[in-house]
């Protein structure tokens, strides 16, 4: 994984953090390494100030998410930046120079954010990171340079689509009140209304004469070359607006069938696209004239403004649009609102069902920013609409169409309405028919404004209503605890008449409280109660919430209703009464005793698993202090800061009480250095960390943090007092050597209940170490290796990561002459592996020993990625496939090595196929690791796994290897998951370190089982086939059986050198069988 400084995270198969790589010129820059809420950061030290000041994207470090999203150095040769400009056109020209002459490419411009999407090929990324950035005088941190605002990750946003459950023929056109509408004459007719999405199927019968334009946005690496859309999430979208029913005589018409469409092809055939081509797709949109633009889309929200809600508030603002988005499916948990559904100006949807019942999947407020939303509700839950041709998406109801869930499918509702809307009232902006819609919704009993906003959307009430609100929502933020004290807080309300007489209205509020219950009496005031808004005039009234009146703390919400004349509105309001929380004021000091106004700090509350980043809210900080309001509870605070001389200090508080308004001086003064040596008095530290972990009130609430450190620049120091020995735990570990042919030592100390200040210790006898005899074979040419080393401790589980960076220490490679010592200290356990790469920096492979303990004084052998690399499953140790419910998790490794080691490797081509019949559940080129979302039966049903994988011929063995398992399966109701039962054949011969045998030589090829065809008297039949001529012609061995019962085959060798095929077939005796190919085994010499 190439990170935007140039610098390279190496990242095994199962998602573990395995070393980095430093780029060039880079060989000071120390990293820190973060693991929380199940995402793991590595964070260049060079980066941290402009994260501190906002000015960087956080995602940029994100390495389980950047993994998960394929912008991994195996699916992804560029690095993907929305980069935008500030300051005069001269100073914006200086950037963009700069960046072309380091090869970054333009892929899009983007006003919208005053930007540009640009691309930087990984080798020359840190040349693009130095064209961004510029040292700070006297420091040696960087800041943005001139000309550069901010620079984000052009991230990946996906459909918001949610698995079908039971099927709903109804539909939510009539629940909406659309039929009423159209009998008034309004159906959308002459409204542009673009859609964003995966693009559409101009031929089907019910979009004809529908569509004006179509563009396609999609990333040109997605395959997607026009806009027929191949995922099918498009078309359903359509279709709900614009459909005329015309396939099924009208049953399944949309909402708006007079609209006219402007399709973008934002999301490619897989359904997913990026922040740029979302944002290009929304600029097209508002130049061709849409009046509404409906996005059914979404991706993770976090606190401030990303490059999709600024480019939605602001050509809000200046086209008068209005962007109708779904809220997301990552309910029901609070502030899950994505974004750019989380953007102030989106009228922000979430979905339900049939019965006006709040979907689960739905996502609540408020936004990351504490904002009220959502805005509105429609259906959401099994939509039937239009079916792709070519899609893939949704449960066939009838001939041309499908059942669809997710608040992908309440989003058109609502945008058909805006439609609708836009057709009666030809002058009304966005922003008005935003409020009219929110105003005119349906209250939904029993829940509150973060869940459903306004209510659902209601046509019949919105349609021909003379009386509308501004603004559509009322948020009063959050008023700050203690209560006693709060200050009132006003909001003025303002009712709009577009009837030809006045109307008198009756202004009444209903809100509840965190209990469900209704909020104390006088805590929400209208003023006026009752007030007339004259014949196309205004009138307004003044809404006042007085937190000092609440009960619980927590969220406050419902609605102001106004009534009378026939005319009833209603505007959604919400207050958070903050839970009982104190200041935290931090001060940083670098070593040098002078501040630090952008450090790497990070705040983690154990007892709810929220966390902080206090500088990293792109404010100034004139005194470098930062204050935290946080709620009252217990944290862990590290921090990391380096003065101009590059001298380190990383400071931990293990364990906080904030019981009262704090002041926290982080003194990197009080930090003391490390001297840790080996039994080899000349050996040198060559890549070391210090991590830590803290535990919390639930194990998601558990805080992992690291850096590598230089031992010489870096210093250690505890803020505040120790804890408990179970719950916090630091470790200092590294790898000694002398030369590049020397042995390694590699050395951990372990610390229960404080951090580190300072470190002693010397090692000083090997008879304490076990030493371990490594041999690491290849077939590759000019190739390197270099150890991978990583320590587990079983009371500390949280830390079963912890890695030693290997970077410098390759040695040429195949050898046989690798020497390591590792300390033995009560507990430790070490997981061993080594690293192949080719001729270049690039990683190729590696393999990895399970986790296990070494004593001390013993001399231990292992061997590493020789032949014969095959298929591997353990579902203990993550791979195989295991099933959980409707959902299945596939990873087996296809390269995993002849001594028994499991081997990942990245640079494949891979195509993985899960299906039942004729029903395909996932087939893809992605990965060998893959999650498959739903859609399995519950009944016993017969299932075929096929994965196909190839490697350049480079590689010398094992060129093409197949699998192929049939095997049965249901769901059992376990939660914890059932692994599928794979099985697979392991060859193991006897290789030279370049994986040969010896040409017209007899070679005895042990095999064993893995999986449950392993068992004793559970393998059915097994049967071995050998190719000498390239898998041309097979011939069946003989499969021969010891006294120990170990398998065996006996196979002679041709006198001209040649290569050996393996194909081997099994049945285990429930009836599952398992066929893998492995081409090019091993080569005869």
């Amino acid at each position: 994984m190439t990170l935007v400084t140039g610098d390279t995270v190496s990242v095994d198969g199962t998602g573990k953090v395995t070393g980095v790589r430093r780029g060039e010129g880079r060989g000071h820059i120390g990293f820190s390494i973060r693991r929380f809420a199940g995402h793991t950061y590595v964070v260049p030290q060079d980066a941290t100030r402009l994260l501190g000041s906002g000015r960087l994207d956080r995602r940029l470090f994100d390495i389980t998410q950047l993994v998960k999203d394929g912008y991994d150095d195996a699916h992804r040769k560029q690095v993907p930046l929305i980069v935008s400009y500030r300051g005069g056109s001269g100073t914006q020209a200086v950037a963009r120079r700069a960046l072309a002459a380091a090869d970054a490419e333009v892929e899009r411009v983007l006003p919208a954010v005053r930007g540009e999407a640009l691309t930087a090929d990984k080798p020359d990324a840190g040349d693009v990171w130095r064209a961004l950035t510029d040292t700070v005088t006297g420091d040696s941190a960087v800041a943005a340079a001139p000309g550069i605002d901010r620079v984000w990750l052009d991230g990946r946003v996906e459909a918001a689509v949610q698995d079908s459950g039971a099927l709903d023929p109804e539909g939510g056109v009539a629940q909406i009140g659309a039929p009423a509408a159209w009998k008034q004459g309004y159906d959308g007719k002459g409204v542009k209304v673009a859609v964003l999405d995966t693009g559409v199927d101009a031929t089907h019968p019910d979009l004809k004469g529908s569509i004006l334009k179509t563009k396609n946005f999609a990333d040109s690496d997605s395959g997607s070359v026009s806009t027929d859309d191949k995922q099918g999430h498009g078309t359903h979208v359509a279709s709900t607006i614009v459909g005329s029913g015309a396939e099924s005589h009208g049953k399944y018409k949309g909402v708006a069938p007079g609209a006219k469409l402007l399709v973008g092809k934002v999301m490619d055939d897989t359904g997913a696209g990026s922040d740029s081509s979302i944002i290009a797709g929304m600029q097209w949109a508002v130049a061709q004239g849409a009046r509404v633009v409906s996005m059914s889309l979404g991706d993770t929200d976090a606190p401030g403004v990303d490059p999709l809600e600024k480019a939605v508030n602001d050509l809000s603002a200046s086209s008068h649009a209005l962007f109708v988005i779904a809220a997301g499916n990552d309910g029901p948990s609070d502030t899950t609102v994505g974004t750019p559904g989380s953007a102030a100006a989106a009228l922000t949807v979430v979905a339900v069902d049939r019965h006006d019942k709040v979907a689960d999947f739905s996502s609540r407020g408020p936004t990351a920013d504490g904002a009220l939303k959502p805005d509105i509700t429609a259906p959401g839950v099994d939509i039937v609409a239009a079916r792709a041709t070519h899609g893939s998406e949704g449960e066939e109801v009838a001939p041309g169409y499908v059942s669809m869930s997710g608040t992908s499918m309440a989003t058109p509702h609502v945008a058909g309405a805006a439609a609708i809307l836009a057709q009666e009232h030809p002058d009304w902006t966005g922003e008005r028919i935003k409020a009219a819609l929110t105003a005119s919704a349906k209250p939904l009993t029993g829940t509150t404004a973060y869940e459903v906003g306004a209510g659902r959307v209601d046509l019949t009430r919105a349609t021909g209503a003379d009386v509308t609100t501004e603004p559509a929502s009322l948020g009063f933020g959050t008023a700050s605890w203690p209560h006693d004290d709060d200050q009132s807080t006003s909001r003025t309300l303002t009712y709009r008449n577009s009837g030809t007489k006045p109307v008198t209205l009756d202004l009444t509020s209903d809100v509840t409280g965190p209990g469900g219950g209704s909020a104390p009496t006088g805590m929400f005031t209208v003023s006026p109660a009752r007030l007339t808004v004259p014949a196309g005039g205004t009138a307004q009234a003044t809404v006042t919430a007085d937190t000092r009146l609440g009960g619980a703390d927590g969220a406050y919400s419902g609605a102001v209703t106004a009534s009378g004349d026939g005319q009833s509105v209603r505007t959604a309001l919400g207050v958070i009464r903050e839970v009982e929380s104190y200041k935290l004021k931090l001060t940083v000091t670098r070593r040098d005793g002078k501040r630090d106004d952008a450090p790497g700090v990070t705040v983690a509350n154990l007892d709810t698993g929220k966390q902080y980043t206090p500088f990293d809210d792109d404010k100034n900080h004139p005194d470098d202090t930062v204050t935290l309001r946080l709620p009252k509870g217990h944290y862990v605070i590290d921090a990391q800061t380096t003065d101009p001389r590059g001298k380190t200090a990383l400071l931990v508080a293990p364990r906080l009480m904030l019981g009262h308004d704090t002041d926290l001086a982080l003194d990197g003064r009080r930090a003391k250095p490390v001297k840790v040596t080996a039994p080899d008095r000349r050996a040198t530290a060559r890549d070391a960390q210090v991590l830590f972990a803290a535990r919390g009130a639930e194990p998601a609430y558990d805080y992992v943090g690291g850096n590598s450190v230089d031992v010489g620049d870096t210093a250690l120091g505890q803020i505040g007092s120790g804890t408990t020995a179970g719950s916090f735990v630091a470790q200092f570990g590294g790898i000694w050597q002398r030369t590049a042919t020397s042995p390694t030592y590699n050395l951990v100390t372990t610390r229960t209940g404080s951090f580190f200040t300072g470190l002693n210790r010397a090692f000083s006898t090997t008879r304490d170490m076990a030493r371990v005899n490594t041999s690491v074979a290849t077939a590759l040419t000019r190739a390197t290796t270099a150890p991978q080393v990583s320590w587990s401790t079983p009371d500390w589980p949280e830390l079963d990561r912890a890695s030693i960076f290997s970077e410098g220490l390759q040695r040429p490679a195949p050898t046989g002459a690798l020497v390591q010592y590792l300390s033995t200290d009560r507990g430790l356990r070490w997981n061993l592996g080594a690293r192949i790469a080719n001729g270049s920096h690039n990683e190729d492979t590696a393999s990895f020993l399970t986790a296990r303990r070494f004593e001390p004084g013993r001399t231990y052998r292992v061997a590493f990625n020789g032949g014969v690399h095959g298929p591997a499953v353990a579902p203990a140790s993550g791979t195989g496939a295991t099933r959980y419910g409707g959902y299945s998790y596939i990873c087996v490794p296809m390269f995993s090595d002849g001594p028994g080691n499991f081997a990942y490797l990245p640079r494949t081509t891979v195509t993985t196929r899960l299906s039942s019949g004729s029903r395909v559940f996932t087939s893809t080129t992605d990965d060998t690791c893959l999650s498959v979302y739903g859609g399995l039966p519950a009944a016993p049903t017969r299932y075929r796994l096929s994965i196909s994988t190839d490697r350049t011929k480079d590689y010398g063995t094992s060129d093409h290897v197949d699998a192929v398992w049939t095997f049965t399966s249901r769901d059992n109701g376990e939660t914890k998951g059932v692994p599928f039962p794979l099985s697979v054949v392991r060859f193991h011969p006897k290789l030279s370190l370049t994986d040969t045998a010896k040409a017209g030589a007899r070679l005895r090829v042990p095999l064993s089982l893995h999986g449950p065809a392993a068992a004793k008297g559970h393998l059915k039949s097994l049967t071995v086939r050998v190719s000498y001529d390239g898998g041309h012609t097979w011939k069946t061995a003989t499969v021969y059986t010891d006294h120990t019962g170990k398998r065996y085959l006996t196979l002679t060798h041709a006198k001209k050198p040649s290569t050996v095929a393996f194909r081997a077939s099994l049945t285990d005796t429930d009836g599952n069988t398992a066929t893998q190919t492995i081409h090019t085994a091993y080569r005869t010499v």
